[in-house]
């Protein structure tokens, strides 16, 4: 088994965050501990067990620190000699993904899901996930019902948690959407909002930095309406929103003033009055005044 928007304005107005600038999406949470062996692949020692935690532990922290191809090495050797175990394939696909190594990082949150990677070339949905007991597949009893958000220490068990199976659909997801596949990104994040909703804002507003990143404005407007729905009181959504929105305004040649699109004003409004004085407040306000709307900021 082998085997990450620059919003770029049509009108002569650029509003690009600092957030945007820093290419920082949240984090998502540490996948939990992965499986031990199965009992027929031979016994396994409390110091197997703990061998394995300590590498994880070392690859986290490596990942961390930014020192991906150091937590990618670690995590070779971890997935050539165990390749029956989950989570250490969640990992190695977090320090590829960093590296900007997609095709592999695919692949590794793939065997991590028990996903058969030709499958990925088909057409049809019931084709996406490899069959329980597939030959070749990775811990073969485990589900493929919830997501993963890793947490820390080797387990007892093959079962693909609801974080671990909500930090891979959502790991792919951003992988797709850099790959500039759309349908393919949407789905990896419905499933992971579906396999783990305790996480569901979390991946919806990773979704809308990541399209905003990448510039897709019509994809970011989707996602985070959907962000909104599950998160109504997160003000930054408000602005990603806004700024979706701001790509489609016209200029009056008359008054040489924008025109914004139905809903981005109420967008920038939102944000203001939810966040006056927040990160977004100063492009949110220099929208609105280039449009010649007067800014009504503060909590209600």
């Amino acid at each position: 088994m082998k085997s990450s928007l620059v919003f770029s304005a049509v009108l002569a107005f650029s509003f690009l965050p600092a957030f945007a600038q820093q290419n920082a999406p949240l984090p998502l949470p540490a996948p939990a501990p992965a499986p031990m062996p199965r009992p027929e692949d031979g016994p396994v020692t409390k110091k197997e067990t703990e061998n394995v935690n300590a590498l994880i532990i070392e690859a986290r922290n490596a990942t961390k620190e930014k020192r991906y191809t150091d937590s990618e090495a670690v995590m070779l050797r971890v997935t050539a000699a165990n390749a029956n175990l989950v989570l250490p394939w969640v990992e190695l696909g977090l320090a590829q993904l960093g590296l900007k190594k997609y095709p592999d990082a695919e692949i590794s949150f793939m065997n991590a899901l028990g996903i058969d990677p030709a499958s990925q070339g088909r057409a049809h949905n019931n084709d996406f996930y490899q069959k329980v007991d597939a030959p070749g597949v990775v811990a073969p009893s485990a589900t493929h019902a919830s997501r993963n958000t890793a947490g820390g220490v080797v387990n007892s068990g093959e079962k693909r948690t609801p974080d671990i199976l909500g930090t891979g659909y959502a790991s792919l997801g951003e992988i797709y959407i850099r790959e500039g596949k759309l349908a393919e990104a949407e789905t990896a994040f419905d499933t992971a909002v579906k396999s783990n909703p305790t996480d569901a804002a979390l991946y919806r507003r990773n979704e809308t930095i990541f399209f905003f990143q990448v510039g897709n404005a019509d994809a970011q407007l989707a996602a985070v309406e959907k962000a909104i729905a599950v998160d109504p009181g997160r003000a930054m959504l408000y602005y990603f929103k806004g700024q979706a929105l701001v790509s489609k305004a016209t200029i009056d040649p008359k008054t040489q003033k924008m025109t914004l699109p139905p809903g981005c004003v109420e967008a920038y409004q939102k944000y203001l009055q939810l966040e006056p004085t927040g990160q977004f407040s100063a492009d949110s306000k220099a929208v609105l005044s280039a449009a010649g709307v007067p800014v009504k900021s503060g909590k209600a």
